[in-house]
């Protein structure tokens, strides 16, 4: 405590500064004000009545406490300054790379690349199937998977090939709805080594993932998270990381389910 300083208030009007109606007002009880108010007690405390050692020594510790808080506060803003910045260099590096975006639905298929898509089972799963949509709604494919244990899935397509958990599923090509093949020069088709005509993939556009299953003897549709590519990163004005994704999408890092290694 403080004592016979509000009597004193004279004295104490040397350690103020001139008033600047301009500057925004303060409550708060800085370092400095609060050592000029400790010297002022002690330069006019009552000489028949000085000031109790316990109660000098609990102003120090007060002060002591001030000025630790101060010096914590510094070193924790240079502590997230220095945070931020490896967070926005950590997340520079995932430009051009697809990530799983939690909440995403739409997955952009680019000429040559991968879309993707990502589930967490909380069961089995039996009698599988991929429905592949546009991003209209409109059914593309049907395509069996088989089981799944509980746990992560992940599905990868470029357009005609596709692989479940980084193994190639088995599709026949025959029975799929898209029959487009590639041709040559003179509009005759392309065939393979086995003389089998070369199909197409699906041109580059925006696609859904929709798998259905049988969990616990009923028939359930299993969430499926669809991947997007970053295409820049950007810092918020609170010091967050945000990712922009292809097709003006944006995510924080915390929403990151998956990085793809393409």
């Amino acid at each position: 405590m403080i004592n016979d300083v509000s009597n004193n208030a004279a004295v104490l009007d040397q350690y103020r500064k001139p008033s600047n109606s301009d500057e925004p007002k303060s409550n708060e009880l800085g370092r400095d004000a609060f050592l000029e108010l400790m010297v002022a007690q002690m330069n006019n405390q009552n000489p028949l009545e000085p000031t109790d050692n316990q109660a000098f020594v609990a102003q120090l510790a007060q002060f002591s406490t001030v000025e630790g808080i101060d010096k914590l506060n510094t070193s924790a803003e240079s502590m997230m300054a220095r945070f931020n910045s490896a967070s926005a260099l950590q997340a520079s590096g995932m430009v051009g790379q697809s990530v799983i975006v939690d909440g995403n639905k739409t997955g952009l298929l680019l000429n040559g690349g991968i879309v993707s898509g990502y589930a967490e089972l909380e069961d089995s799963a039996a009698d599988m199937v991929l429905t592949i949509e546009d991003k209209n709604g409109q059914l593309l494919e049907q395509i069996p998977l088989g089981s799944h244990g509980e746990g992560s899935m992940s599905i990868r397509w470029d357009g005609l090939n596709l692989m479940l958990d980084g193994k190639i599923v088995d599709v026949d090509a025959s029975k799929l709805n898209r029959q487009e093949y590639y041709k040559d020069e003179e509009g005759e088709p392309v065939l393979d080594a086995n003389g089998n005509k070369v199909p197409m993939p699906y041109p580059s556009g925006e696609y859904v993932f929709r798998v259905n299953g049988m969990v616990a003897g009923k028939a359930e549709e299993l969430g499926m998270q669809m991947s997007s590519r970053v295409d820049s990163v950007t810092m918020s004005k609170n010091g967050g990381v945000i990712l922009n994704l292809a097709g003006g999408q944006s995510a924080s890092l915390d929403q990151i389910k998956q990085v793809l290694d393409e």
